[in-house]
């Protein structure tokens, strides 16, 4: 199968079946309120600087797609609304457009707008040698400037690759092109679904990277999305596999305590309103990323986009009046009670 048509399997999977892990771990964070908050709503500031770049909000729309002639569309209503609105925007893994330059425009398109934060895309098992070679400079140079890139994200989905019919699975080498890649670029690891331990954080601050993306359990599982795809093609063992592994991995809200290592931090993994964004911030994250909630507007059009981030922004600003925040740094201090599965977790870590 090429990769084009995994791409969009993908989208028609994610869009149309639930493919979740079990259990959100945003909602075992409950936000200590102020009903005197002293705060007028129409000043609230919400911007803020990732990496040396301004937004108007602390929002990313996190890597998702590219790569097929159908994705382009969705990579340009993504692309209009976070120029709009100000927010930073990633693209899917670029191996695709690496490998056929002809679909390199479903990508590119992205650079046609003013996005103010733009975030190349490549996968980690990708870096070095598989059944195929590994992706040299050139290919790196060629996915950065494919998208005029602002930063460039290694995504880490090892528990995808071992439930993919077709996946990599050697790992041997990622961290020495993750240190060369580092010299070069502002990079962020990016897991997919599997979240960071305090571990790998620090290994990638020696490393030198720019910032880490914690993308923890919580929101889509790769595993269940590559089980699907399994059964589809009645191969019994990986969709089992694919079962096997539906809830692996950190929760996103402990990812973000063990990966608190002072670089900064992007809270994703299951993140899916502005109350959300305001728990990452509050638990550590300078922006929050969004996936699954973005496709499922982009797949309509440019306006549910455009009112998908305003309500994001309402929802967000709603959270910081009645909590006394005036601006994002004034999140940080909330206090936070922490409940249910989420607890057990923080009283072990």
């Amino acid at each position: 199968m090429t990769v084009e048509r995994r791409k969009l399997e993908h989208i028609e999977i994610i869009s149309t079946q639930d493919v979740a892990h079990n259990y959100n771990y945003w909602d075992d964070i409950d936000i200590i309120q102020k009903s005197m908050p002293e705060v007028d709503y129409d000043e609230i500031d919400t911007s803020t600087t990732f990496l040396g770049r301004k937004l108007k909000l602390p929002i990313l729309i996190s890597s998702m797609t590219g790569g097929h002639p159908d994705t382009k569309k969705i990579n340009e209503n993504l692309a209009r609304g976070a120029a709009e609105s100000g927010i930073a925007m990633g693209v899917g893994s670029e191996r695709a457009a690496i490998q056929n330059k002809a679909v390199g425009d479903s990508y590119s398109i992205v650079a046609e707008y003013d996005v103010p934060f733009r975030i190349a895309n490549v996968g980690a098992p990708q870096l070095i040698r598989q059944k195929r070679d590994a992706l040299t400079d050139s290919d790196i140079d060629y996915a950065v400037g494919l998208v005029k890139a602002n930063a460039l994200a290694v995504h880490f989905n090892f528990v995808q690759e071992l439930s993919q019919p077709e996946g990599d699975r050697n790992s041997k080498g990622i961290k020495r092109r993750v240190g060369e890649l580092s010299k070069k670029y502002k990079v962020i690891p990016k897991e997919t679904g599997a979240g960071f331990s305090m571990q790998d954080a620090m290994e990638f601050k020696q490393l030198g990277v720019a910032a880490i993306d914690v993308g923890g359990r919580s929101g889509t599982s790769f595993a269940a999305v590559e089980s699907v795809r399994s059964r589809n093609r009645e191969d019994s063992v990986k969709e089992q596999i694919g079962r096997t592994f539906w809830n692996w991995g950190i929760p996103s809200p402990i990812s973000l305590v063990l990966a608190n290592v002072e670089l900064p931090l992007i809270a994703s993994g299951g993140v899916r309103t502005g109350l959300d964004v305001f728990r990452g911030i509050a638990m550590g994250a300078t922006l929050g990323g969004l996936a699954s909630t973005f496709l499922k507007a982009a797949l309509q059009s440019d306006k549910e986009v455009s009112k998908l981030i305003s309500q994001l922004e309402t929802e967000l600003k709603s959270a910081m009046l009645l909590t006394g925040c005036s601006k994002l740094s004034d999140v940080k201090k909330v206090r936070r009670i922490y409940r249910g599965r989420l607890i057990e977790w923080m009283n072990q870590i």
